[in-house]
C-alpha cells in the first residue's frame, strides 16, 4: 500500500466510512505496533506518545460537527499508525545502516607529491591514482551487486573490466559515475569548485545527489559545478585525460587555481600570485614531470608575460 492509498484508508476510517474489513485492518495494524514500542528507547517512546496525543488533541478540538462525533481512540489509532510507521521505518533504516557500516571494511590507497600509483583491482579493472589523491575500495567489492569505489580526493583514471551484471560506480563527494566497462578519468580535488569526468572509450552516466544526470559518449567531458550543481558537457580529447599517467598533465582553459594545484601536486611547491589579473587568465599548457620546477615556471610565466620568483617551496607570480 502506497502513501496515497494509506491516506485514503485513514480518511475513511476517521469518517466511519470504512468497510468492516478495512476497520479490522486498521485496528490490527495499530495493535501490531505494540511490539515496536518495546524496542524503542524510552525517550523515543515518550516522544512518539506526545506526538500522538498532540495530533489527536488538535484534531478533536477543531470546531467541526463531524470531528466531534468521532471517537478519540479512533484519532489516536490513526495518528499512531502515521507516527509509529514513520518512526519504525527510520529506526529500521538506521539500524540497517549501522550494521552495514560495522560489517564493511575498506582498503585505502593514497599518493603523495609527484606520485602516480597503478592499482590492479580484484575484478580485473585497473586504476591509476594521480598525485595527492585518495581512493577507497570496499573489501570484496567484486562480489557485490555494484562494484563501488570511492574517490575521496584527487584524480584517477579507470580502465574497467566489462561486467553488465555488476555496474562499476566511482563515487565522489558530489557525483557518481556509473559504467559497465570502459575507460575514463575522474578529477575531484577538494580545492577545485568542480568535478570533471572525461570519457575515452565506451559510455558512462554521471549523476549528482539531486538525481540530475549526464550521459557521455567517447571524447566528451562533463564538468559538474559544485556551487551551481549543474553540468557542462563539451567535446574533449579523451586521450589527453590520461596524459598524467605518463607524467604529462594537460591543462585546457584552466584557471590559476587549477594551475597552482597541478604545480603543487607535481613539484610540492606553493604557487601564488600578486598580479590581480591572474584571476582572469586561462592556461593551456602541458606540465611535464621531466622538467624541473624552474623550467616549468619559466614556461608558465611566458604564457601571459609574467615574472616569477622562487624561495624554497614558495613561488610567486607578478
Amino acid at each position: 500500500m502506497d502513501s496515497s492509498e494509506l491516506k485514503k484508508l485513514i480518511d475513511r476510517y476517521l469518517k466511519n466510512k470504512a468497510t468492516g474489513q478495512e476497520q479490522k485492518l486498521v485496528d490490527e495494524w495499530y495493535q501490531s505496533y505494540d511490539d515496536i514500542d518495546e524496542s524503542l528507547p524510552a525517550a523515543k517512546e515518550q516522544q512518539l506518545k506526545n506526538e500522538i496525543y498532540n495530533y489527536a488533541s488538535a484534531r478533536i478540538n477543531t470546531p467541526s460537527t463531524k470531528i466531534r462525533r468521532l471517537n478519540i481512540f479512533r484519532y489516536a489509532a490513526a495518528a499512531a499508525i502515521i507516527v509509529l510507521a514513520t518512526a519504525a521505518l527510520f529506526l529500521h533504516r538506521e539500524i540497517a545502516q549501522q550494521q552495514e557500516q560495522q560489517k564493511t571494511t575498506y582498503t585505502i590507497f593514497k599518493t603523495g607529491v609527484g606520485q602516480v600509483k597503478k592499482l590492479d583491482l580484484p575484478d580485473g579493472s585497473t586504476v591509476w591514482l594521480n598525485a595527492m589523491s585518495s581512493l577507497r575500495i570496499m573489501d570484496g567489492f567484486e562480489k557485490k551487486a555494484t562494484r563501488s569505489v570511492y574517490l575521496d580526493e584527487g584524480e584517477a583514471y579507470f580502465e574497467v573490466t566489462h561486467d553488465t551484471a555488476h555496474p562499476f560506480l566511482v563515487i565522489t563527494n558530489s557525483i557518481t559515475t556509473k559504467v559497465l566497462g570502459t575507460s575514463f578519468n575522474v578529477k575531484a580535488y577538494k580545492q577545485l569548485n568542480y568535478v570533471a569526468v572525461t570519457l575515452r572509450t565506451g559510455h558512462v552516466e554521471v549523476s549528482d545527489k539531486q538525481g540530475k544526470t549526464a550521459v557521455l559518449m567517447p571524447n566528451q567531458r562533463a564538468v559538474y559545478s559544485t556551487p551551481e550543481q549543474i553540468y557542462h558537457v563539451s567535446v574533449y580529447n579523451g586521450e589527453k585525460s590520461k596524459g598524467w599517467v605518463e607524467g604529462r598533465s594537460a591543462l585546457s582553459n584552466a584557471s590559476f587555481q587549477e594551475l597552482a594545484l597541478t604545480v603543487n601536486n607535481i613539484y610540492g611547491v606553493k604557487l601564488t600570485s600578486k598580479n590581480k589579473q591572474t584571476d582572469t587568465y586561462k592556461y593551456n599548457v602541458i606540465i611535464s614531470q621531466s622538467r624541473t620546477v624552474d623550467e616549468t615556471m619559466r614556461l608558465i610565466c611566458s604564457i601571459h608575460k609574467n615574472s616569477c620568483r622562487r624561495q624554497n617551496n614558495d613561488v610567486t607570480m607578478y
